[in-house]
């Protein structure tokens, strides 16, 4: 996993990974990587 300041770049087999455990909810997954995102950025920050 590589982080921009406005990119999380995560090797696709993760994201499918975690798309199968949330049983097909990318949906979910999206969001999940999107607050994943903004800790890490908010983290930069301080």
């Amino acid at each position: 996993m590589v982080v921009y300041d406005d990119q999380l770049l995560v090797d696709f087999e993760l994201i499918f990974k975690a798309i199968r455990e949330e049983k097909g909810d990318w949906q979910k997954v999206e969001k999940e990587l999107q607050e994943w995102l903004a800790t890490v950025q908010g983290m930069a920050e301080e």
